[in-house]
């Protein structure tokens, strides 16, 4: 590394990632925002959707799970494609290619249209995750990579309290609006967001330091030192190239862990309109909108308050654990009290809150083990894992639901997946290694509180060799 003093050293690290948060964390965040309202606003749709299509609620759960097929089937291709061209450019052909998906829904008929619509969803979102974590790693070193993947999971739950409340207000305010039922606007108003935001994640990213003329010589030197160092401090233990991480049994173990956590959200996120709506009386659309985001509202505080504990706990295993089960203790609440709206929504608030908390604190766990190509690849791998439990979730829900006659299984099932989470994130902490030990004890030499490894070797073309 360069021959920085402590305090020259310290006031240039500060300056450098003061610049890169506010240039890429906005942008990066609008871009979830509208991922995620695109991929969710079927909730908020349904009930006028499903009259005019003649969807059930078996469909329904079909529909919104559907969009995980492609995500499964291309996340890891995807994520090698964005290695290959830079993330940069690949976030900005995947955000094209779903706005036009979801223009394209607003033209549905039948429910086997919908079906159609949200494959190729799925197909054009592929990858967008995995490339925003990718992306992330290229530019925040370890200490400061926990702060980045939190405000990106903040986009989550952002999504989900204003998009709702936003999706609901234009169900409302465009109803019949040239001949159109509101839904059909939905879809093509929100879908050409994407296609509004798309240019400015191309124009505002950039690839690697070396390419940032808005930093400084000196900022992009310490940037470009401090991300060389960590990456040759991982690559010794992790897998040597993108293929060979699809197979580590610790991205294996991770990816199951990850799948868990996400399940009981994946099934919430496209059905809690649906609960609330069915649990109170004549709810107009944007209001049933705001008591949707409530569990949302609480969850973004939750995100914030687990990472501010996070970064003054040494022990990241209890920081994991406990918004875990905090979660498993309000799916199973809300299953006992699922006929008492408004204790039922507390308790769904503290799900969903722990359930979204611990994702952040999650990828402190492969992000200290996997580096280079092999992160391109295990991240993929992870997340594509995930987008099975994506599509079971709201599925498994819709059919649960209409087996039993009523939402108290499927809350059973979501919490049984927390608890099951909770004993493999045990078992992984167990298994000694980087995998989840990172490069040291919080506070000790070489200590990596954030994880690292993510992304590939600092000034490296995005078109060089992969493996």
């Amino acid at each position: 590394m360069a021959s920085w003093g402590p305090e020259q050293s310290d006031e240039l690290e500060k300056s450098t990632m003061r610049r890169v948060a506010w240039r890429f964390l906005p942008v990066i965040v609008v871009t979830y925002f509208v991922a995620y309202v695109d991929r969710v606003n079927i909730g908020m749709v349904k009930a006028e959707m499903s009259h005019d299509i003649g969807l059930t609620s078996v469909g329904f759960g079909l529909a919104s799970g559907l969009i995980f097929i492609g995500l499964i089937l291309f996340e890891v291709p995807s994520n090698r494609m964005a290695l290959r061209f830079g993330a940069r450019k690949w976030i900005t052909r995947i955000m094209l290619s779903w706005g036009l998906v979801v223009i394209a829904t607003s033209l549905v008929q039948t429910p086997g249209h919908l079906y159609i619509a949200r494959v190729l969803l799925g197909l054009g979102e592929a990858g967008m995750a995995p490339a925003l974590f990718l992306f992330l790693g290229q530019w925040f070193p370890g200490r400061h990579r926990a702060a980045a993947f939190s405000a990106l999971f903040l986009s989550i739950p952002i999504a989900m309290a204003f998009g709702s409340p936003l999706t609901g207000w234009l169900l409302e305010s465009t109803h019949d609006a040239l001949g159109l039922p509101g839904w059909r606007w939905v879809f093509l108003i929100e879908g050409a967001a994407a296609l509004a935001v798309a240019p400015l994640v191309f124009i505002l990213l950039a690839d690697t330091p070396a390419r940032a003329g808005w930093l400084r010589e000196d900022q992009r030197a310490w940037l470009d030192a401090r991300l060389a160092e960590e990456h040759e401090q991982r690559k010794a233990g992790a897998p040597h190239s993108f293929w060979r991480a699809l197979t580590d049994r610790r991205v294996l173990l991770l990816s199951a862990i990850f799948l868990l956590l996400g399940y009981g959200t994946n099934a919430m996120v496209y059905w809690l309109p649906t609960i609330v709506r069915n649990a109170t009386v004549n709810l107009s659309p944007l209001r049933v909108g705001l008591v949707s985001a409530t569990p949302f509202v609480v969850a973004a505080g939750a995100i914030v308050l687990v990472g501010y504990v996070a970064r003054r706990v040494g022990n990241r295993r209890s920081v994991l654990l406990a918004p875990v089960l905090v979660s498993l203790v309000g799916f199973v609440g809300a299953m006992l009290l699922l006929h008492q709206i408004v204790f039922a929504m507390a308790l769904i608030c503290l799900a969903l809150g722990g359930a979204l908390a611990a994702q952040p604190q999650f990828w402190t766990l492969p992000t200290g083990y996997l580096t280079g190509a092999s992160a391109a690849g295990g991240i993929a791998m992870i997340n594509s894992v995930n987008n099975v439990g994506g599509f079971a979730a709201p599925y498994t829900f819709g059919w649960l639901t209409q087996a039993s006659g009523g939402s108290a299984l499927p809350f059973l099932v979501m919490a049984s997946a927390q608890a099951l989470a909770a004993i493999l994130i045990v078992v992984a902490y167990r298994r000694r290694g980087p995998a989840v030990h990172g490069a040291g004890s919080p506070g000790s030499p070489g200590s990596d509180p954030g994880g690292a490894g993510l992304g590939q070797p600092p000034g490296r073309r995005p078109g060089a060799a992969l493996d």
